[in-house]
């Protein structure tokens, strides 16, 4: 059954082509993606090393689409002093990567980025709750992040719903987030489950048609195309 909220696709550029961002920033738009998203990775909490802020801020620029952040970093109150003023809309940072989280959350905050936490397979959906009420997103990895291409986790629908059940029962407004190994054969149980916003990474740079992807997956969740395919 169709969910009633209101579907929103994040395209995620890691997967696109590292020597022509610009073009991978083009492909996301022309698919229609909601966001923009980029990984940030230092080589430390995940193996890889992505962007840094000047891609961040370069993106903003050039972009028509909102851009999110998300910080795969060790120390993230670090970064996000070094992200200050590069024009993202939303900063998401790893609760196991901070003994601080609030004082992350708030530190977003005071730059008028809005906060969100983002949480390993592995980390409990509890381990969030005391931070629901002043975060804008909550962004539950389906796989180990890091690496695109890899398959959905089985138990990611369960997380979903666990957190769907804790936001509405404190009567937070953040939203969910599934990022990794989204695709057309497991959307529609995720944004059932309850998630708001789908991370596509693969299913558009590795498809033949992106737009017809995200088409693809907005039809089977119930909700409209954004292009024509």
């Amino acid at each position: 059954m169709p969910s009633s909220r209101s579907l929103q696709l994040a395209g995620s550029i890691l997967a696109g082509d590292a020597l022509n961002l610009s073009n991978a920033i083009k492909i996301a738009e022309d698919a229609g993606s909601d966001i923009v998203s980029l990984d940030v990775s230092d080589g430390h909490f995940v193996p890889t090393i992505s962007f840094g802020e000047e891609v961040v801020r370069r993106t903003c620029e050039v972009t028509k689409l909102p851009v999110e952040v998300h910080l795969m970093v060790s120390r993230p109150e670090d970064w996000v002093v070094r992200m200050e003023g590069c024009g993202h809309f939303r900063m998401l940072f790893h609760i196991e990567a901070s003994r601080r989280a609030m004082g992350v959350v708030q530190a977003i905050d005071r730059q008028g980025v809005k906060p969100g936490i983002a949480l390993n397979p592995e980390t409990p959906v509890i381990a969030v709750e005391p931070l629901l009420p002043y975060v804008d997103n909550v962004c539950l990895m389906g796989i180990a992040p890091g690496f695109s291409g890899q398959r959905l986790l089985d138990y990611t629908f369960n997380r979903v719903a666990d957190l769907r059940g804790r936001i509405d029962r404190m009567r937070s407004s953040a939203t969910i987030t599934v990022d990794g190994g989204v695709k057309a054969d497991n959307a529609s149980r995720l944004v059932e489950a309850g998630a708001d916003i789908l991370v596509v990474s693969s299913g558009i740079y590795g498809h033949a048609n992106p737009a017809e992807s995200l088409n693809e997956i907005r039809r089977i969740v119930g909700g409209e195309s954004n292009k024509e395919s």
